[in-house]
C-alpha cells in the first residue's frame, strides 16, 4: 500500500474533502500556468484553440450562434459537462471581437447567450461538481452576464420596443428626449461591453475557467443517459410550478418562468443527441409559441423600467400606462401556451 494510500484511509472525511478540494486548485493553477505560458492573450476559439489570434484578427466579423453539442450518451457525466463548458466558451470568444470592434448588436445578444448557456450548465451539473469550482466560477460569470445585458436591454429598447412606442404616441411630446436617450445609452453601453472584454480580469477568468475545468475530477461512473432525464425532469417540474404563478403574479414572477424556462431549453439542447427522432424537434416547435411569448412579455417589463430612467415621474405615465395594458392583454395568450406545453409527452422519458 503507498503512504498516499495509507494517509488517505487515515483521515476523516472533511479533512479528506479539503484535500481532494486543494488537489483540484493546485492542478487547475498547474494547467493554468502551462495555458498562459502558449497563450498571448485569450485563448481562442477556432479549431481546438490553435489558430493564433493574429490569423482571427484578419477575418471579417461574423455573428456566430452556438452551434449543436457533441454529447454522447457514454459520456461520463463531467466529460459532458467539461465538452458543453468548452462549446459555450467557443461560443462566447467566436462573439468576443465584434462585441469589441462592432456595432452590430447581435455579436452582444450572442455572447450574452453563450454566458447564459454556460451558466444553465452550471446549474444543472451543480450537484455532481465541486462545490469550490461552483463557488468560484459561478458569481464571475454571473457578473459578467449582467454588464452585457444592460448593453443588450438598450439594444432592444431602441430596435424594437421605441418604435412601437412611438407609433402608438405619434403626438408623444417626449418623443424626441426618450430616442435621444436611447441612441446614447446604447452608444455608451456598447463601449462598456467592448471594455469589459478587453480588459485583464475577462482574460483571466477565461484562463482560470478553462484550467480548472480540465482538472475536474471524475466522480463515480455515472453516464450521461442516466443523468440526462433526471435533470431535464426536475426543470420541467420548475417550468410547470412557476407557470401557475406567473398566471396569478406580476412581471416578477413571469421573469422567472422565463429564466426557468430558459434553463430548460438550454438542458435540452446539451442532452439532444442523446433523444434522436422526432420527439425532440416536435417538443421544441411545441414551446417555440411559448417562447416566443415570455420574450415579448420580458420586454415590455424591460421598458417600463428603461422608461422609469429615461422619463422619470409624470412625463412617462401615458407611456408606463400603456405598456402595463400590453402586458395584461397577452397574459391570456400565456395562458393558452402554457396549456399546450404541458400537455406535450416529453421527449426524454420512455413510453411517455
Amino acid at each position: 500500500m503507498s503512504m498516499e494510500t495509507e494517509l488517505n484511509l487515515s483521515l476523516t472525511p472533511g479533512v479528506a474533502s479539503r484535500l481532494a478540494t486543494h488537489r483540484v486548485r493546485t492542478e487547475a493553477k498547474l494547467l493554468r500556468q502551462r495555458v498562459v505560458k502558449t497563450a498571448h492573450d485569450n485563448p481562442e476559439p477556432a479549431s481546438e484553440f490553435q489558430r493564433g489570434y493574429g490569423v482571427l484578427a484578419d477575418q471579417p466579423l461574423q455573428v456566430v450562434k452556438a452551434a449543436p453539442v457533441d454529447t454522447d450518451a457514454r459520456m461520463s457525466v463531467i466529460a459532458g459537462f467539461r465538452t458543453i463548458a468548452l462549446a459555450c466558451l467557443r461560443h462566447l470568444q467566436s462573439n468576443e471581437r465584434g462585441v469589441c470592434e462592432s456595432d452590430d448588436p447581435e455579436f452582444v445578444h450572442q455572447a450574452r447567450v453563450a454566458i447564459r448557456r454556460l451558466r444553465s450548465a452550471i446549474r444543472v451539473w451543480k450537484p455532481r461538481l465541486p462545490e469550490a469550482f461552483v463557488a468560484d466560477f459561478d458569481p464571475l460569470w454571473q457578473a459578467l452576464a449582467r454588464q452585457l445585458g444592460e448593453t443588450r436591454n438598450w439594444d432592444v429598447f431602441l430596435a424594437e420596443t421605441l418604435p412601437t412606442i412611438l407609433a402608438a404616441f405619434p403626438d408623444c411630446p417626449q418623443a424626441q428626449d426618450l430616442t435621444d436617450y436611447a441612441r446614447r445609452r446604447c452608444a455608451v453601453n456598447r463601449q462598456v461591453a467592448g471594455s469589459v472584454l478587453s480588459a485583464g480580469d475577462y482574460s483571466r477568468l477565461l484562463l482560470d475557467f478553462t484550467a480548472a475545468l480540465q482538472a475536474l475530477p471524475e466522480r463515480g461512473t455515472r453516464r450521461l443517459d442516466v443523468f440526462a432525464p433526471r435533470c431535464l425532469d426536475k426543470r420541467a417540474r420548475k417550468v410547470w410550478q412557476l407557470a401557475q404563478e406567473a398566471l396569478t403574479g406580476d412581471a416578477t414572477a413571469r421573469h422567472r418562468l422565463r429564466v426557468a424556462y430558459k434553463r430548460l431549453r438550454y438542458a435540452l439542447e446539451f442532452f439532444a443527441p442523446l433523444f434522436p427522432g422526432d420527439r425532440l424537434r416536435e417538443y421544441h416547435l411545441a414551446a417555440s409559441g411559448l417562447q416566443e411569448m415570455l420574450g415579448q412579455l420580458n420586454d415590455l417589463a424591460v421598458a417600463r423600467e428603461l422608461i422609469d430612467e429615461a422619463l422619470p415621474g409624470a412625463r412617462g405615465d401615458r407611456i408606463r400606462c400603456w405598456l402595463d395594458a400590453h402586458s395584461d392583454g397577452l397574459l391570456p395568450q400565456l395562458a393558452g401556451l402554457l396549456g399546450d406545453f404541458h400537455g406535450q409527452r416529453v421527449p426524454w422519458q420512455q413510453g411517455s
